[in-house]
């Protein structure tokens, strides 16, 4: 039976360098030879393709609360497909995850505890990863495209000020995306150098 694969996880808000840095760790994994596969939240199920298109719709119409319970429900059925990749020994790498969630329901007002009570049945990543940058210079980083719902500058800085809070808690480590790509590489691949144990 292969060992477990291992649970890591890239949070921070749209613009912090998630997307540049998933990509270079999955070139370092492949080479490597780790068998890994890239995931991520929303996911592309019905559920997860619905909030991509209320996201990008321009109109946040429904309750953060709603909001809250329709990115649960995509992640519980995600979550499967995710246990069975973990137990067949493939490592998975996953853009956001639960407390994504916290963060930005959290930040529109909605109670934290009540949002950690819903997400009682997600699986615990190996390694979340934080990628922290001031919201100014990440909305500065997405201007070239149609913004979602979600970015706003004022709420996207309620939302760090959680996704800070969840780090200083010790759920998260915390990287600074405000340098070089390549110096938060660096960071990346020393982080989850320390967890899988292989050498970049």
């Amino acid at each position: 039976m292969a060992p477990r694969g291992w649970f890591i996880v890239f949070e921070g808000v749209d613009g912090s360098g998630k997307s540049t840095q998933i990509e270079l760790l999955s070139m370092k994994l492949r080479d490597q030879g780790v068998d890994h596969v890239l995931e991520r939240e929303p996911s592309d199920g019905g559920i997860g393709l619905f909030i991509r298109d209320y996201a990008e719709a321009g109109d946040r119409y429904l309750q953060p609360e709603s909001e809250a319970l329709l990115f649960t429900a995509d992640r519980f059925e995600h979550s499967k497909r995710i246990e069975q990749t973990l137990e067949q020994g493939t490592t998975v790498v996953c853009d956001r995850y639960y407390h994504s969630t916290l963060a930005y329901q959290g930040a529109a007002g909605v109670d934290v505890a009540w949002l950690r009570d819903l997400q009682k049945f997600a699986l615990k990543p190996d390694l979340v990863l934080l990628l922290d940058v001031d919201p100014t210079k990440s909305l500065m980083r997405v201007s070239g495209r149609t913004l979602t719902v979600f970015e706003n500058r004022d709420y996207l800085s309620r939302v760090r000020e959680l996704y800070l809070g969840f780090a200083g808690a010790g759920e998260m480590r915390l990287v600074d995306t405000g340098r070089p790509v390549d110096e938060v590489e660096s960071e990346v691949e020393r982080l989850v150098e320390e967890l899988i144990g292989v050498s970049f």
